[in-house]
């Protein structure tokens, strides 16, 4: 049964596939601001601070050892 949206002169059927492709393109304006405030307030990704803990760690050993 498809799904009528009421207009005041016309009857627009909705489309689903249309609906994805709007919130698509939302994304796609989205991510990067997202990104921009994830850098901006100091969050990192959880790959990039383990290397920093392997490289901190690797210097700690690398000053014990002079």
């Amino acid at each position: 049964m498809p799904i009528y949206m009421c207009d005041t002169k016309e009857i627009k059927m909705f489309n689903p596939l249309k609906m994805a492709g709007d919130m698509k393109g939302m994304e796609k304006m989205l991510k990067p601001a997202l990104e921009k405030f994830m850098n901006d307030s100091g969050f990192v990704k959880k790959t990039e601070l383990e290397e920093l803990k392997k490289r901190v760690t690797e210097l700690e050993k690398k000053f014990e050892s002079n």
